[in-house]
């Protein structure tokens, strides 16, 4: 197992500064990477904000620029790739750009150098058709943004992914404290987005069925499902919704056996409607919390709601 002290992050977007961020406070030394040299600096800039909220609320000890000094930001690509340990895709969420970068790394790196992808729903499998010397490195660390706060990271291998690959990204993954689940197999969009897009897709539907608002349905979510789902997952929830029997009971004689009389009319579709979307967005201009507010206000608020959630959750 190579032993990881530097690592490459590859995309200077909202991930890849939270993975910097991450990594920085953790003693690891970054090559910060993307190929525009303004993406580069707004990368830069969301890195410092994030510590400076991290230094705030008494997350981090030391002040942001200490940090900062453990980052290499570069445009170059062979800069970026140079003495690196591991590396740390977060690109589009395109196949074809992901396949044209894992095809450069996967030539020109040693064959113990992990590639891991920070993609949110795409297939390893078919991102190593690109990979033709050493495919078996390749693998998927799905974090969730933002990723220096939320610690989950799905990890989720391709057909041809070893398993020195997933025990060695699990380790460095748990080496950052992260809350780590390993896929037993592969299937597009994970375990949390398809879980998140299942009551996405019901919350849009309601909102286009004319039921209730984007901000009522926020409130049920927030003082209802939310608070139950910050500490327990939906199969605890619903075996302690069971009673004395458990979830045996909530099945058979509970909730769940009288919901079978009405999950019929959940929506179905497969595409968002252009008439919910269009609601969506015009109700969106009437949400009373953020009026008025910018995202970096909005982000630097979601940021420390986070925060006190994960350590009320957490015990940290």
């Amino acid at each position: 197992m190579r032993t990881i002290y530097k690592v490459s992050v590859i995309g200077a977007g909202v991930i890849g500064a939270g993975w910097a961020t991450l990594l920085v406070t953790k003693g690891y030394k970054v090559n910060f990477y993307t190929e525009k040299r303004e993406t580069l600096e707004k990368g830069l800039d969301k890195v410092r904000g994030y510590l400076n909220s991290l230094k705030e609320i008494g997350m981090i000890n030391n002040y942001p620029e200490e940090y900062m000094k453990n980052i290499h930001a570069t445009t170059k690509i062979d800069e970026a790739i140079n003495n690196t340990d591991f590396v740390l895709e977060a690109i589009i969420e395109d196949y074809e750009a992901k396949k044209k970068l894992f095809n450069y790394l996967d030539n020109y790196l040693d064959k113990d150098i992990i590639i891991a992808s920070s993609t949110s729903g795409l297939l390893m499998t078919e991102i190593q058709k690109a990979m033709h010397r050493y495919p078996e490195r390749g693998v998927i660390a799905h974090p969730w943004n933002p990723p220096h706060l939320l610690p989950l990271v799905e990890i989720v291998p391709g057909e041809k992914t070893s398993k020195e690959t997933l025990d060695t990204t699990k380790t460095f993954m748990e080496s950052l404290d992260r809350v780590v689940v390993v896929l037993k197999k592969e299937i597009p969009g994970f375990i949390g987005n398809r879980l998140a897009f299942a009551l996405f897709r019901e919350a849009v539907n309601l909102v286009d069925e004319g039921v209730a608002t984007v901000e009522d349905i926020d409130k049920v979510m927030t003082a209802a499902i939310g608070l139950r789902w910050a500490f327990m997952g939906p199969f605890l929830t619903y075996h302690l919704g069971g009673g004395e029997g458990g979830i045996e009971y909530f099945f058979s004689r509970g909730f769940g056996y009288g919901a079978n009389e009405w999950m019929h009319t959940l929506a179905k579709w497969d595409k968002f409607p252009y008439t919910a979307v269009k609601k969506v967005i015009e109700q969106m201009k009437e949400y009373e919390k953020i009026k008025g507010k910018s995202f970096q206000e909005l982000s630097k608020w979601r940021d420390e709601m986070l925060v006190r959630v994960y350590k009320a959750v957490m015990g940290k």
